[in-house]
């Protein structure tokens, strides 16, 4: 018999043999222990206790919160750390990409020079071949005038 059913049965032990009559009054005192003891449980509970279980579980609760806050904040800052390193690095790579270009440059002038260099340099060679053909040939007649 469930708690419900022993509430709304109304019984004639009368009608109920010896072993019915016992039976039933188990179920009965079994049933008000279990009532007793559910009464005790509940007047067991203070007000204190229960605001003092309240601030308890607060804590917890801020404490939980305050650590999942910190570790949220920490990596915020990490977060925040890393952004900064990585526009640190590509503005150091954008320098060094800036210095390769002028240093690219300057070697470029610097080869555009030597070829201007070895240019004038064969002009040079074959002028003055030239003419000291000229002046070979010059010689070569004035000799054979005379």
């Amino acid at each position: 018999m469930g708690k419900t059913e022993m509430d709304k049965t109304t019984v004639d032990l009368r009608a109920f043999s010896d072993s019915q009559k016992t039976e039933f009054l188990e179920h009965v005192r079994a049933f008000l222990q279990q009532r007793v003891e559910e009464e005790r449980y509940y007047r067991s509970f203070s007000l204190s206790n229960l605001e003092k279980d309240n601030m308890e579980l607060n804590f917890n609760l801020t404490a939980m919160g305050q650590h999942e806050m910190s570790s949220l904040k920490n990596t915020i800052e990490r977060l925040e750390n890393l952004k900064a390193e990585e526009k640190n690095l590509l503005f150091e790579i954008d320098e060094l990409k800036k210095m390769a270009d002028a240093k690219a440059t300057a070697l470029e002038s610097e080869i555009n020079a030597l070829r201007d260099e070895v240019k004038l340099l064969k002009i040079l060679m074959n002028g003055s071949e030239q003419e000291r053909g000229k002046l070979n040939n010059s010689a070569h007649a004035c000799s054979e005038i005379s």
